[in-house]
This record gives C-alpha cells, sequence and structure tokens, in this order.
C-alpha cells in the first residue's frame, strides 16, 4: 500500500455526506499526531479526515 503523505492528491471515489460529487480532488495539507488528515479540496475549502475514511473513500494518485 502506498504512504499517505503531505503533498499527496487523492480523488473522491465514494459520497461521504453529500458535500461533494464523486471526482472532486483533493490535497493532502497536514497530518496530526492523532492520524487526522486534513486536506484543501480544488475547489476550494478543507476537510478533515481519519485514515480509515480516507483510504476508503479516496483514490490515491499514482
Amino acid at each position: 500500500m502506498e504512504k499517505i503523505t503531505v503533498g499527496m492528491t487523492v480523488k473522491l471515489i465514494k459520497d461521504f455526506d453529500g458535500s461533494r460529487p464523486i471526482g472532486s480532488t483533493a490535497t493532502i495539507v497536514y497530518i496530526d499526531d492523532f492520524d487526522q488528515i486534513f486536506v484543501d479540496w480544488s475547489d476550494g475549502g478543507q476537510g478533515r479526515f481519519s485514515e480509515e475514511q480516507l483510504l476508503k473513500i479516496f483514490e490515491l494518485a499514482a
């Protein structure tokens, strides 16, 4: 499995709350000491996900 790192681009593959369309992309901007992953959406805004959530609802960019 690929390691999740700051600067990585991820693509939404499953709906998580209806606020973003499938296919939306985000860049990982910060990972805290509690493995919370913070992203900046390409169309604006920010989000926060656990590592488990990220792996379930996003595709890691190659």
